[in-house]
Parts: C-alpha cells; sequence; structure tokens
C-alpha cells in the first residue's frame, strides 16, 4: 500500500518554527513520511506570517505555487496570515484553514483523512533519510499570545492573549530532548517576558507557584540536565534583578547571549510606538546586564521609518547603537498593517527615506558584528554541532554567545555529534562566522 507523505513550510517567527517541528513529530511518529512539497506529498501544509507586508507577500506567494504544483494534494494553511486573509485562500481553494488556536491538532486532522493508520505505522523509517526536520537545538514553547498593543504590531490580534504552558508540559519535553542527546535547548514564545501571568496564584500547589518566567528558569535548572538553555528574545522591561541573579548563579547553564528589542532610540518615537521603556532607562538596563555578564552577546531589533521618525530621532537610534556596541542588529523598515493604531498615524515617512536609514543602520550593524567576531578568535567556544557540508567536511553550528562556527569533522561521525556542545578553538575568521577545530 502506498505511504502517505507530508510537507511542512514554515515562514516567520520561531514560534512557528516550534508548532511546525511539533507537527512533524507527531505526524513521523504516526507513520507518515516527510517530504519536500516538490515531491507531491498527500499533505502540504503551509505554516504562515502577516507581521509585515512582506511577510503576506511570502505567504500568497508560497501557498500559490505550492498549490499549483500539488493539484491532487491536500493542501492546509495555517498561521497568522489566516486570521485576515480568509477570502484569498477561498479564493484560492485551499481544503483546510486553520486557525492559529487549532494549530496542534492538525496531526490528528490528517490522522482521520489517512485511510490505515495499522499500515501507515508498518513503515520502517530508520533508513528515511528525509526526516531531518528537526532543529539541532530545538525549540521548546513555553507561552502563545501578547497583549502588549504596541501601535505598530498586529501580532495581539493573530495571536490573542497570553497564554503559558503549564511548567511540567515544558519540564517533560525538555526531560525528553535531553535523552535525545541534544545539548541545547531554545525557550520561545511570543512574549515569554509574560510567562505565569496567566496561571491561578491563588490555589495551593506547585504549579500556582510556577508563575514567572525566573520561576520557570529555576525549575528547569532543578529539573533537568540539559547542557545549555538559551532564552529567546525578552523585552527589557521584563528582566529584573530576580531573572538575572537566576542567570548569573547558573551561568554555565545558559547562553550567554540575550536577544532584547530596542526598536528606537528616541523618546519620543518609543512613546508612539506604545513601547513600554524609555532609551535611557535600555541603556542603564543594558549597562547592568554588560556588568554582570562582561562577554555576553546583545543582540536586538531596531525599526526605522516609524510614522514622525524626523532626522534627529534617527540620530539618536544611531547614537543608541553604536554606544551599547550590540553584537548583532536586526533591522526592519516599519510596514503598515491594517488593524494597528500606526496604519493611520500621518507624517508617514517615505520608502527612499527608511530604505536609506536601514542601510545606514545594517552598515553599522555589520561593523559592530564583524568587531564582536574578531574578538573571539583564540577562544574556545561551547558550539553545537548543527550542520554538514558533506563535500568538503566541515561542520557548522552556533556557539553559546551566537556565532556562526565552522571546524572539520569525519563523515561517519557527525550523525553521532548532531545535535551536542563541542568545544572549538577558534582560530580566524570565515565566512559569516568563524573557523575553529575541536578542542
Amino acid at each position: 500500500m502506498k505511504k502517505m507523505r507530508f510537507s511542512v513550510d514554515t515562514l516567520g517567527c520561531k514560534i512557528n518554527q516550534s508548532e511546525s517541528d511539533f507537527i512533524v513529530k507527531e505526524l513521523f511518529e504516526k507513520g507518515l513520511e516527510p517530504v519536500s512539497w516538490s515531491e507531491r506529498p498527500d499533505f502540504c501544509i503551509i505554516n504562515t506570517c502577516t507581521v509585515t507586508s512582506r511577510s503576506d507577500r511570502k505567504a500568497r506567494q508560497i501557498i500559490r505555487k505550492i498549490k499549483s504544483q500539488n493539484k491532487n494534494s491536500k493542501i492546509i494553511v495555517t498561521g497568522c496570515f489566516v486570521v485576515f486573509n480568509k477570502k484569498f485562500l477561498k479564493d484560492c481553494d485551499i481544503d483546510f484553514i486553520v486557525e492559529n488556536k487549532d494549530k496542534n491538532k492538525i496531526p490528528d486532522l490528517i490522522g482521520r483523512m489517512a485511510a490505515s493508520w495499522k499500515d501507515l505505522k508498518s513503515f520502517d523509517f530508520k533508513s528515511c533519510s528525509q526526516f531531518n526536520q528537526m532543529h539541532s537545538r530545538p525549540l521548546v514553547k513555553i507561552q502563545d499570545g501578547c497583549e502588549q498593543n504596541c501601535t505598530y504590531c498586529i501580532v495581539p490580534k493573530v495571536r490573542g492573549k497570553y497564554r503559558s504552558v503549564p511548567y511540567r508540559e515544558i519540564l517533560n519535553k525538555i526531560i525528553d530532548l535531553q535523552k535525545d542527546g541534544f545539548g541545547e535547548v531554545v525557550l520561545t514564545g511570543i512574549h515569554i517576558g509574560k510567562y505565569g501571568v496567566d496561571l491561578s496564584t491563588g490555589s495551593p500547589g506547585k504549579e500556582s507557584k510556577i508563575s514567572s518566567l525566573a520561576n520557570l528558569l529555576e525549575e528547569v535548572v532543578r529539573e533537568t540536565s540539559i547542557k545549555r538553555i538559551r532564552i529567546s528574545s525578552i523585552e527589557v522591561n521584563e528582566i529584573d534583578s530576580r531573572l538575572l541573579d537566576i542567570l548569573k548563579r547558573n551561568n554555565r547553564r545558559f547562553a550567554s547571549h540575550l536577544h532584547i528589542p530596542l526598536q528606537s532610540g528616541s523618546d519620543r518615537i518609543l512613546k508612539l510606538m506604545g513601547r513600554p521603556y524609555t532609551a535611557q532607562y535600555y541603556f542603564k538596563k543594558i549597562g547592568m546586564i554588560s556588568g554582570i555578564f562582561p562577554n555576553i552577546a546583545l543582540t536586538t531589533d531596531v525599526m526605522v521609518g516609524f510614522p514622525g521618525e524626523s532626522e534627529e530621532d534617527f540620530a539618536r537610534t544611531v547614537n543608541m547603537i553604536k554606544r551599547i556596541a550590540f553584537s548583532k542588529i536586526h533591522v526592519f523598515k516599519f510596514s503598515k498593517r491594517m488593524h494597528t493604531l500606526a496604519y493611520g498615524m500621518g507624517n508617514q515617512v517615505g520608502e527612499e527615506i527608511k530604505s536609506e536609514r536601514s542601510k545606514i543602520l545594517r552598515s553599522i550593524g555589520d561593523r559592530l558584528r564583524n568587531s564582536y567576531i574578531k574578538n573571539q578568535i583564540g577562544e574556545l567556544l561551547n558550539v553545537v554541532c548543527e550542520e554538514m557540508n558533506f563535500e568538503n567536511s566541515t561542520v557548522s553550528g552556533t556557539s553559546g554567545n551566537y556565532i556562526k562556527v565552522y571546524f572539520p569533522m569525519d563523515k561517519e561521525n557527525f550523525p553521532l555529534l548532531k545535535g551536542k556542545i563541542l568545544g572549538v578553538v577558534a582560530n580566524s575568521e570565515y565566512k559569516n562566522g568563524l573557523w575553529g577545530v575541536i578542542n
């Protein structure tokens, strides 16, 4: 009997990636074979993003492309794009449109459509080379939803209210991953600094006590032995002294890296954006963090061209970035999104100005990144073994301080070491990172 096959294509954030990993794992365990959409699978799953107008364009393009080349496949579209684009999806004759809240039901949906689970489960996947979609640094979703309501952001409307994953479920997943040999997990969410705010604190029992990110991190350290824990993007005003104390006391267990969005160095623009901090507050908090962790990698997001952003506002952002000397910056141009307050704001900045400002910040970011990378030459870096180029026997991976590191390895060793953390001595710059040798 023909074995059922599926594809999963993911756009957007780490939460989407984590949710796609769940779908892949569940379907794989049910006996379906993961393949590329170009191989005409029985089910094509597209997990979409809508955070910018560019994200919408990408979603429309991939949906049309996969649909046109898979006439006999069942097409399932999920993710944030579906919230405000149902007419487009219906016009494309998509088979199933699945809201974010029902995304975890997709494996069961496909299960009901499959002809015979018994026959599917008899398939031996040990020799199946296609199952390589699980990240070498697995993403562990700890919460969903956002209620911050920044004026430019559509995420609260497509992701909804705060919803924390029960701490025991998180711990069990991490324990399973460490048993599978993974060396690092990435704790991710839409707004992870708000972990636990929706959990009951009025009832007795341990569950009620796990009501903050700091509480959760303490439990992860106490009850798991995963070698390294990485925190994904976190807001500056949610990094308090207790959280920093936990990171300091367990610094060998946490990645030496924090991603803390700045968005703008201008108080006037931050206020218009609805961001809950001032530039001075941000600067002081970063100084505190750098004082506690001198070698930490600090990365950030910066937006250019927000409505009303003047040359003076932009200059303040440039100055802030240079003073902090981030190890990496992600630069985004403001994108008008319907259903947000910023959509109708006056003093919209022209595209040429946005592009020019973006170019300036990217240039500064490249210089800062190169400087940070050079400073790591000669250091022993703990690197996750992630991908191998079998043509030249070179492996690449991510260090604790978020640098791409390349090093040689015998091909037969890679399957045994993938996902594990290795000590690598960095000795030169290479591509977009460093070249080194296993210590």
